[in-house]
């Protein structure tokens, strides 16, 4: 499932990423590139535009108006409408900074990339396949925050199922 998301959704877009969803965002994209992209690259737009997400439907794009005020609850309600699975897990994120693939790289070969303190606690790493970005992943602190959000819209998700 691949996305192109609107300016007003970055946060959202960096977590459907390390949800392993292909998914673009600049927030220089204006609304004309975002349609263009949308349709050549067969992408669902992702908007909190109401205009926009009018203009694509015009056009037969397939977008989704995400209105929430709550990135967690964007997704939740993506994730129903699109019926999309949800799914945690590293090896099949994607980079939250360039949108491309990540991959496991043995920790001796991030020695003299990440911090030497991150280094002597961390044993699993993972690298951005794009060689101009090259992003180093470990599950460090930040990870805790990343696994509530991600139950967060678990818990979501299986609310409105008993609704």
């Amino acid at each position: 499932m691949s996305f192109v998301c609107d300016a007003m959704l970055g946060r959202t877009a960096r977590f459907l990423r390390l949800l392993g969803f292909d998914t673009l965002y600049s927030n220089s994209f204006s609304d004309p590139e975002l349609l263009r992209i949308a349709k050549d690259e067969n992408r669902i737009l992702l908007t909190r535009d109401a205009e926009l997400y009018q203009r694509a439907v015009k056009l037969n794009i397939t977008a989704y108006y995400l209105g929430e005020k709550n990135y967690t609850d964007r997704i939740t309600n993506l994730i129903i409408k699109g019926n999309f699975k949800l799914n945690l897990d590293p090896s099949n994120s994607r980079c939250a900074t360039c949108n491309a693939k990540i991959v496991p790289i043995l920790k001796d070969e991030v020695k003299d990339k990440v911090p030497e303190g991150t280094f002597s606690v961390f044993d699993e790493f993972w690298v951005c396949t794009n060689e101009d970005c090259g992003k180093i992943y470990y599950q460090g602190p930040h990870w805790v925050n990343i696994t509530k959000t991600y139950e967060q819209i678990r818990k979501n998700l299986k609310d409105m199922k008993c609704k």
